[in-house]
């Protein structure tokens, strides 16, 4: 707003008048708050001072009185008159003091009751007591029943005596804080005032000083201006409203932009129409003839620059008019978007390579909302664009596995922003599919989070041929198992049969070449006996070597002492087969002696036993073997350990190690677990543990 000099000194005095005015009301007020607050402490300390006369006065009429009763002197009885005197004049000093407030004479008069109430037992008690008819004991009870009457009036006379002192220190806080602002107030006021009165007179004294700066303003401001201009992306123009469109004024920005000067197309009214891109060129030129009719026109098409690049431009223009109606001039600003239309050129390209990817692509918002879906994902899921826009991916999700998909789907990329999963999905059909998952997050340019990508891969016959696949493993290990339970039988059958039936028979058959040796012996033909027992003493030793190979290969095929004695006795008597038969020195630890073994954990660690020592035999180069089996808590371990050369780990995964196989596979059967590790040129050790008791899905 525009004012004089002399107005704008009126002004300010007005507004410094009405401050001292203001300044002077509030500390007026403030200042008789503050006296009545004053007094306002003034009573309540007086209160509290009469309150704790009082009490002192009940204390001490409750101590004379005592003495009275205990010692029967009656000089008590008139200092318990005069009291009764003085705390009725107490009361009613207090009643008049706390006249304006109703808790405090609701307070009083209760108190008032206690007191008559203690009086009168006070003079029934004396007047009994003068009467002589009242005896000790009961003097005592009456003594106790005014003690507590007594306490009554002690406790309300000390919680009033609180009270007060909470109102004390209340109004007193009350009292300094109104001081305080009063004075802060004024002083603020005045300094305010003074700071008013000083930047007014700064005020007006530059008010000419800014008035010559505002005209060197003006200047500058046009010169910035022009500045703006020049340096704008958007280009100012002014055009001819028919013919060839020719420009009338363009602002000096449009050299940067085109290469022309702002003079070239003022003198050139053909240029802009003739460098037209001849695909836009009638589109362009016919939007501009319909302006009459529309009055205003925003369209994009190619210019070609003077260096001979064809870019987009913007083009917003309005039709001025002049009084009478007709055109007088075309107005409008030219904006160059070339990168604009590459980017959304790229952007639709990339679109349209999404769109022809065989797999899904779908994008989702932060809360889980489809926001587009790709041909791969309709014909993935069987849904349509139309169906799932706007809609919650948990829809393709079983309903079970709705908070599996906040939890181990999108809550991770969320967190860590990129994340793969498998996952179970419900076509359109209601059939379930398999799907490999690959979710990244989405950023604005600021790292702003604002959408989720997911690519997904169908594995459903992959996943189907896995669980083809394990199941055929299963079968497999199942057949191995039972395979190896049909061995195990076989083994001891045969055993059997060639202990029982075939050593029988070599049994018979030697006591029959002893009998007839004996038979021969007792002849007396010499010549003959002496050739014939040769035969026999070479029959009956062939007979004893047949039946001890038949032991041997009974106990091979199924030790006896295994079902005899248990599995501790088989590892021994096996240590020291081995060492007899090797010369390898072989030490045993068993502990504990009696372990809770079923046959078939028996007979599968026995097998590893012979199958390791087996190899030691054949590759360790071993001097010592040590074996230990020990049963510590719900398992059983077999270890066995030799200094030989050591087994490396290309012998441990050799196409050619069908014993350690054979071993691994035993300990997996019975629910264990079988390691091997050996250390070139200190040994081997391996180590066999299964459990005592194992549930089995056979």
């Amino acid at each position: 707003m525009n004012m004089s000099l002399e107005k704008k000194i009126a002004a300010g005095l007005g507004v410094v008048l009405v401050l001292l005015f203001g300044i002077g009301l509030v500390s007026y007020w403030n200042t008789t708050d503050l006296i009545g607050r004053e007094a306002r402490v003034a009573q309540t300390h007086h209160v509290r001072e009469t309150i704790e006369r009082l009490l002192y006065m009940m204390e001490d009429a409750e101590d004379k009185q005592r003495l009275d009763l205990l010692t029967g002197e009656h000089q008590y009885l008139q200092y318990y008159r005069e009291a009764s005197h003085n705390i009725e004049e107490v009361l009613h000093d207090l009643t008049d003091l706390t006249r304006d407030s109703q808790n405090q004479q609701e307070q009083l008069l209760a108190l008032r009751r206690l007191i008559d109430l203690r009086f009168a037992q006070l003079k029934e008690a004396i007047e009994l007591r003068d009467s002589g008819s009242i005896d000790a004991n009961e003097q005592i009870v009456r003594l106790h029943t005014g003690k507590e009457t007594m306490d009554k009036i002690l406790m309300m006379l000390g919680k009033m005596r609180e009270q007060e002192q909470v109102l004390l220190t209340n109004w007193s806080r009350q009292a300094d804080s109104a001081a305080a602002f009063t004075l802060s107030f004024v002083v603020g006021g005045t300094f305010l005032t003074i700071v008013f009165a000083i930047v007014g007179g700064r005020l007006i004294f530059y008010d000419l000083s800014r008035r010559r700066q505002a005209e060197r303003d003006v200047l500058a401001g046009r010169a910035r201006e022009a500045l703006i201009l020049r340096t704008m992306p958007v280009v100012m123009y002014s055009a001819k409203p028919a013919e060839d469109y020719g420009a009338l004024w363009v602002s000096e920005n449009i050299e940067a932009l085109t290469g022309y000067s702002p003079r070239c197309f003022v003198d050139d009214s053909s240029l802009w129409a003739s460098r037209l891109h001849l695909d836009d060129q009638e589109k362009t030129l016919k939007g501009f003839e319909m302006l009459p009719h529309d009055g205003a026109l925003a369209m994009e098409y190619r210019w070609q620059t003077r260096s001979g690049e064809y870019r987009w431009f913007r083009d917003e223009a309005v039709l001025i008019r002049r009084s009478d109606g007709t055109p007088q001039e075309i107005v409008g600003l030219w904006t160059d978007v070339t990168a604009r239309r590459q980017a959304s050129e790229m952007m639709q390209r990339q679109a349209d390579i999404i769109e022809q990817i065989q797999e899904a692509v779908i994008s989702l918002d932060m809360a889980g909302h489809v926001m587009s879906w790709n041909r791969g994902a309709e014909k993935m899921l069987g849904y349509s664009v139309k169906e799932v826009l706007g809609k919650h991916i948990s829809f393709i999700y079983p309903e079970e596995d709705r908070e599996y998909l906040e939890r181990e789907i999108l809550g991770p990329v969320k967190a860590k922003g990129t994340h793969q999963v498998e996952v179970c999905r419900r076509t359109k059909s209601g059939a379930l599919s398999f799907a490999q998952l690959a979710l990244t997050l989405l950023r604005d340019n600021t790292g702003s989070p604002i959408g989720i990508i997911k690519y997904s891969m169908d594995i459903t016959d992959r996943k189907r041929v896995q669980e083809a696949l394990l199941n055929s493993r299963n079968q497999l290990a199942a057949l191995a198992v039972r395979l190896e339970s049909v061995r195990e039988e076989e083994r001891t059958r045969i055993a059997m049969e060639v202990h029982d039936v075939l050593g029988q028979a070599l049994t018979g058959l030697k006591l029959d070449v002893a009998w007839v040796h004996k038979r021969i012996t007792e002849s007396s033909d010499s010549a003959w006996h002496a050739a014939v027992l040769t035969r026999l003493d070479s029959a009956r030793e062939l007979l004893d070597s047949t039946i001890q190979s038949v032991r041997d290969i009974a106990t091979t095929l199924r030790p006896g002492v295994l079902d005899e004695i248990g599995l501790e006795a088989a590892v021994e008597w096996q240590g020291r087969e081995f060492q007899h038969r090797t010369g390898i020195a072989c030490n045993t630890t068993i502990r504990p002696r009696n372990m809770a073994l079923s046959p078939e954990q028996s007979t599968a660690l026995f097998r590893i036993l012979q199958e390791i020592l087996t190899n030691v035999a054949r590759h360790a180069q071993a001097t010592n073997v040590q074996i230990r089996l020990e049963q510590s808590g719900e398992h059983v371990s077999l270890q066995v350990r030799d200094d030989g050369r050591g087994i490396t780990g290309v012998e441990q995964s050799g196409p050619r190690a069908f014993g350690l196989l054979g071993m691994r596979l035993r300990a997996q059967q019975q629910g264990g677990t079988f390691d091997i590790q050996g250390t070139a040129g200190t040994g081997t050790t391996v180590t066999v543990s299964i459990p005592l008791y194992r549930t089995t899905d056979d």
